[in-house]
């Protein structure tokens, strides 16, 4: 076989002169310093206008600039002179596009008048009793805390009072007094032959007499919160009257013996069921006549005054509907309108008004201030326009009606000038009366513009 060299082969490539080496260096870098050229110089133009580029514009650029001599409507003014019947045209849609016009159909829905105002809750007045001594002595026992509930009639304290022992010392011989003139009375009318009619007078103005002492004594008595029933004592022994007076007033206390010598106790009593709200006395304390000792609450029903404006105030009215959300909560709680205040406050100038509220749960509490809203009328289906869709104009009220060939192709892009007679009003929208029927198309947010052109066109005529 034959023997095959392997030897690499070597080309001959003889070395470049030194003027040549340098040329193809120089052309293999070109390529690269044209790049950084091309791209130094887009850099350099692009600062310098600001990357602004001047090109044709786009397809999606779909907003022309209208010029103002297209957006300026024409006014028709109607056959009145005064706005009624009049048309304001626009040349095409784009032109009531320009003048900011949006509109929406006039539909029926619930309308409720109301008037939001800020107020307080506070107790009832006729429901917070502030109970005192009603006269002075020592608090010889207090048996509620503030917190505690009570029932009516429960006792809150008792009272030693010598006051009380002396009005019943009072009653007692009066009492014994009038016992004593009827007998001697009716010795003397026993007694015919031998007394004179005057003594008989006599003895019967002194009966009268002593009968009207018995009557102070025991308006005394009740008067200091122990009512006592004449009838009761009249037919009793003195002793027996000694001793029914005795225990007036000590069987409130129960650690107090009433068949012993105390006859000075004055029982405090709950005038109404429900919970203390102050308790200023304690055991063996002095105390003073109409000192208020233990203030009692009804918390069960509470007034909520809402301050409202002058203008709101001339609508509100006993009977309405209020409803009030306290700060904080979501939760609002129905109240009845019951008085409405006859003088504004002198710094905010608004008007008190009123409201009972059901308080049974107790989440009302006195001091809460909140948000209220006085319901002024209801109605189920209004006819109703959005509230920026009626305007005044020369002392009535208008609308502008879109018109009915409104969407016909070529037609003039034009709105009617319709009177109309609203009714009352809401946070959003305006009952219409008179003058619209639903479905109709009016000019909504925008409005006021044509409302410009209208008052513009009657003043140069």
């Amino acid at each position: 076989m034959p023997v095959i060299d392997r030897k690499p082969v070597v080309e001959d490539h003889p070395m470049p002169s030194g003027r040549s080496g340098m040329l193809r260096r120089s052309l293999r870098t070109l390529p690269v310093v044209i790049i950084l050229a091309a791209l130094g110089g887009t850099a350099y133009l692009g600062h310098a206008t600001g990357w602004k580029l001047a090109g044709r514009r786009k397809a999606s650029d779909s907003n022309p600039v209208v010029p103002p001599e297209q957006t300026k409507p024409k006014v028709r003014l109607g056959a009145d002179g005064n706005g009624g019947e009049s048309r304001i045209e626009f040349a095409d849609a784009g032109s009531v596009e320009a003048a900011g016009i949006d509109i929406a159909t006039v539909w029926q829905t619930k309308l409720t008048e109301q008037a939001a105002a800020a107020g307080e809750v506070s107790f009832e007045p006729t429901r917070v009793a502030r109970m005192s001594a009603r006269t002075g002595g020592v608090a010889r026992r207090v048996l509620k805390a503030v917190g505690d509930p009570v029932r009516a009639g429960e006792l809150l304290a008792v009272i030693d009072s010598n006051e009380l022992a002396k009005a019943k010392a009072e009653f007692q011989q009066s009492l014994v007094q009038a016992r004593l003139r009827e007998r001697a009375r009716d010795d003397l009318v026993a007694a015919k032959t031998a007394t004179s009619p005057n003594a008989i007078r006599e003895a019967e103005a002194g009966v009268n007499e002593a009968d009207v002492r018995v009557r102070a004594a025991a308006q005394t008595l009740t008067n200091l919160g122990l009512p006592v029933r004449l009838a009761e004592y009249r037919g009793l022994t003195p002793a027996d009257a000694a001793r029914r007076l005795r225990q007036l007033g000590a069987e409130a206390a129960t650690d107090v013996d009433p068949t012993g010598t105390t006859t000075n106790l004055l029982p405090l009593k709950a005038p109404f069921a429900g919970v203390v709200l102050t308790a200023d006395a304690v055991n063996g304390e002095v105390v003073e006549s109409g000192k208020v000792l233990l203030t009692v609450v009804d918390p069960s029903r509470v007034l909520i005054t809402l301050n409202v404006g002058t203008e709101h105030a001339k609508r509100a009215a006993v009977g309405q509907q209020v409803f009030f959300r306290p700060d904080g909560g979501t939760r609002e709680y129905p109240a009845v309108v019951v008085s409405v205040g006859t003088v504004a406050d002198e710094t905010t100038r608004t008007v008190p008004v009123r409201a009972e509220a059901e308080n049974a749960e107790g989440h009302l509490r006195a001091s809460t201030l909140g948000r209220g809203r006085i319901v002024f009328r209801e109605v189920a289906k209004a006819l109703v326009v959005p509230r920026e869709a009626v305007h005044q104009f020369q002392g009535r009220s208008v609308v502008f009606v879109r018109a009915s060939d409104y969407l016909r192709p070529g037609a003039p892009k034009a709105f009617d000038v319709q009177v109309v007679r609203a009714g009352g009003q809401d946070e959003q929208n305006t009952e219409i009366l008179d003058g619209l029927s639903g479905g109709e198309v009016v000019a909504a947010k925008g409005s006021g513009g044509l409302l410009n052109e209208l008052k513009l066109s009657t003043s140069e005529r």
